[in-house]
């Protein structure tokens, strides 16, 4: 059986396994040996994969069987580099890295890999075949029926015959609109692609490849252009015959578009239920509501969660009041409007809020504690803060702030009476507006007792401290700066690598520090060097088309 194992790429390998009487032995035993282990490897290959999906009794959610943390023992067998930041991406690496070599360089296998790596859709475009070039006489025309189209009925003047699909003409046609359009399975020409929203996979082919571009720069853009030698990136430097083009969407983040919607006059009663009666209730598979009794402060305090039940976050609207004394622990919602804390503390993990203002009065402990989140504003101006992973908009209010690897967009105030910073808290490996004047060129000792020049507080330094060497005032580029569309705060390619790999761990700043975006993308770039031709060169481009499913031809 010829496999990847016993080809001559891995003598060199192989001879460091062999015992050492074996290796004095001529290159026909080697051979012989090659295709020896390679049968046995692709035995041991079939018991792994096995093993990552039918061995092992202790089955997790996903249906696997094999836990993650032994997976790195089976890339090993294998000499297989993971790059993937996700357990499923690494299992899928180990899972199909005999397939991957064996189809090495080409284009199914290069969309296999970045789909698996990185766990996004991916449509990939050649880039030697997006730049004008003279044609060739001894190059064959294929017909029109292997790029999706109808052969043209009828006599055929030289217009309708500059028309054919397979011409390399870089002049466009300004008489046809050239996009995707859906297709049937069987179509020569069709490609398969997974949209947001749909459950199913949409066919879809190339119309009118000669005509103008309906979405320039998109997936569906396929005119000729001139070789760009610009160093590649998300805006430059695509069209050249070395690049390889992976078009992707945008994450959605908090805000996908398909989302479950709930009012909060409908969820209330239940809340305040589970307060007086600790009650715990499920509100139309949407929202689960439970309630304990915990110690907090040397108190016992009621324990109220709201826990989205969906994979993505809930959209709650209306304005959200919490008048009474407890703990409010909020998971996996979007809140459309205001949200009130009145007495209690509020615990935020994979939410966004449009308005998040408390008015507890409290500088010993946080009144706000926020994980992996994103806030249009936030306001408290008579509290302490504490931020982690956590991205802010436009407003930010604090007595006292502790924010570490967040993105804070505004300046930071204690109050809206005056432009006094935070009394006191700690900012590290975060994006802030500024950093405070002169405090490079001030000693260490300066900065820990706070002698900023321009960050007081009732016309005194003010005791925030600020470490200046793991934060950054770079300006942020977002997919989307808009609360509640798709994409808002997502970092997009072109992102600064301090605030896009400045967290304390290497990934992303702000609230889509779990999600792994940069590192996803990061990660498919680092495993596509692996498969590439030398030479060649992956760039990512953000395709926003790659949201709405192509429209259906027109007969």
């Amino acid at each position: 059986m010829s496999t990847s194992y016993n080809s001559p790429d891995y003598a060199a390998r192989m001879l460091e396994w062999l015992p050492t009487h074996w290796r004095a032995r001529d290159k026909g035993d080697l051979d012989n040996l090659l295709a020896v282990y390679g049968e046995l490897l692709d035995a041991m290959h079939a018991t792994i994969h096995q093993h990552l999906y039918d061995g092992f009794p202790d089955k997790d959610r996903s249906g696997n069987h094999c836990q993650d943390w032994l997976i790195p023992y089976f890339a090993r067998l294998l000499d297989v580099q993971l790059v993937s930041p996700d357990g499923d991406g690494r299992r899928e690496e180990v899972a199909k890295a005999v397939h991957w070599r064996q189809r090495k360089g080409t284009r199914i296998s290069v969309e296999g890999i970045a789909e698996a790596v990185g766990q996004f859709e991916v449509e990939v475009q050649e880039g030697w075949k997006r730049v004008a070039m003279t044609p060739r006489v001894d190059r064959p025309l294929l017909p029109e029926q292997a790029y999706g189209e109808e052969p043209i009925s009828g006599k055929k003047t030289p217009p309708l015959h500059a028309r054919h699909p397979g011409l390399v003409a870089a002049t466009v046609d300004f008489r046809y609109c050239s996009r995707a359009v859906q297709c049937p399975i069987n179509n020569d020409g069709a490609s398969s692609t997974q949209f947001p929203g749909v459950k199913e996979p949409v066919c879809w082919r190339q119309a009118n490849r000669h005509g103008v571009p309906c979405v320039p720069d998109s997936y569906q853009d396929s005119s000729r252009r001139t070789v760009d030698l610009r160093t590649p990136g998300d805006q430059q430097g695509r069209y050249h015959p070395r690049r390889l083009l992976l078009h992707l969407p945008p994450p959605e983040g908090f805000f996908s578009a398909d989302h479950l919607s709930v009012q909060w006059s409908q969820i209330e009663p239940l809340v305040q239920e589970a307060l007086e009666h600790q009650k715990a209730a499920v509100f139309k598979d949407a929202i689960g509501i439970t309630a304990e009794r915990i110690q907090l402060g040397g108190s016992a305090l009621p324990l109220i969660t709201l826990q989205g039940l969906s994979e993505v976050p809930v959209r709650i609207r209306g304005i959200v009041s919490f008048e009474t004394e407890a703990v409010y622990r909020l998971a996996n919602l979007w809140c459309d409007n205001r949200v009130d804390i009145r007495k209690g503390v509020i615990q935020l993990a994979g939410c966004a809020l449009r308005h998040l203002r408390s008015t507890v009065a409290e500088r010993t402990k946080p009144v706000i504690i926020a994980s992996n989140s994103m806030f249009k504003r936030l306001e408290a101006a008579r509290g302490l803060v504490r931020l982690e992973y956590v991205t802010v908009l436009e407003t930010m209010l604090a007595e006292d702030l502790e924010a570490s690897d967040c993105i804070i967009l505004p300046s930071l105030h204690k109050d809206r009476v005056d432009q006094d910073v935070p009394g006191s808290g700690c900012l590290r490996y975060s994006r802030i507006p500024f950093f405070p004047k002169d405090a490079k060129g001030l000693r260490p000792v300066d900065l820990a007792a706070g002698r900023y020049s321009d960050w007081l507080r009732q016309g005194q330094p003010s005791k925030l401290r600020c470490a200046t060497t793991t934060c950054t005032t770079e300006i942020p580029i977002f997919c989307n700066e808009v609360f509640g569309e798709p994409g808002c705060g997502v970092l997009a390619g072109r992102c600064t690598a301090s605030i896009a790999t400045g967290a304390e761990d290497g990934g992303e700043m702000g609230a889509y520090h779990g999600h792994r975006y940069v590192l996803r993308r990061l990660a498919v770039v680092e495993k596509l060097r692996e498969f590439l031709p030398v030479g060649m060169e992956p760039v990512l481009v953000m395709d926003e088309s790659l949201r709405c499913v192509p429209a259906k031809a027109v007969s």
